[in-house]
């Protein structure tokens, strides 16, 4: 009955006579089971397989914690915090904003800084892009605030004390550089 069964699939599903083979269980391989075998070496398929769902489930985690802040009427007094502080200075706010995309990772920060300042402030205003540049290259001052980071970490095997002794600088200076070459740009062209 098996080989009628293997034939019949075989004729069901089209497939040329050398794709039907058996698996250890007695059935049929499909097209489909054959794509489980082992990825290939330097495919996105073995990055994939070498991620953890712990920095998945940490994001998800975060960004459920910062829509808790915003609904919580959290967001709203930081926003206007941060504008009271820096007497309503894009480059200021979005400077603290990037120290502290270091310490918090600058995707779940960047969305905040949407909920604290999207109602207020106007889709073309420097505050968007200066939080872009501030929250992007803020977040590698150290290494859990950025993605990157936290691969490098995971993945590497790349200590905190040894990201801070010989990248925290330097990114540290890029930061401070990409600020400094915004507000010199628009200085020039605007």
């Amino acid at each position: 009955w098996f080989v009628t069964d293997t034939a019949a699939f075989h004729s069901l599903a089209h497939l040329p006579k050398h794709d039907v083979d058996l698996e250890a269980d007695g059935t049929p391989r499909t097209p489909v089971s054959s794509h489980f075998a082992a990825p290939e070496p330097g495919s996105v398929v073995e990055a994939l397989h070498k991620m953890d769902l712990t920095g998945l489930l940490f994001f998800a985690g975060v960004l459920l914690a910062v829509g808790a802040l915003d609904t919580a009427g959290v967001l709203d007094n930081y926003a206007e915090m941060l504008v009271k502080l820096c007497a309503g200075r894009p480059v200021a706010i979005t400077s603290l904003l990037g120290v502290s995309s270091a310490v918090v990772d600058n995707v779940p920060l960047v969305q905040a800084s949407i909920n604290m300042f999207g109602n207020k402030t106007p889709m073309d205003d420097p505050l968007w892009q200066l939080t872009a540049l501030a929250a992007g290259t803020g977040g590698s001052i150290l290494s859990v605030g950025s993605i990157a980071g936290v691969t490098l970490m995971t993945m590497e095997g790349v200590g905190y004390l040894w990201y801070c002794r010989r990248i925290s600088l330097w990114a540290a200076l890029g930061f401070a550089g990409g600020i400094g070459t915004y507000q010199l740009e628009r200085l020039v062209f605007a």
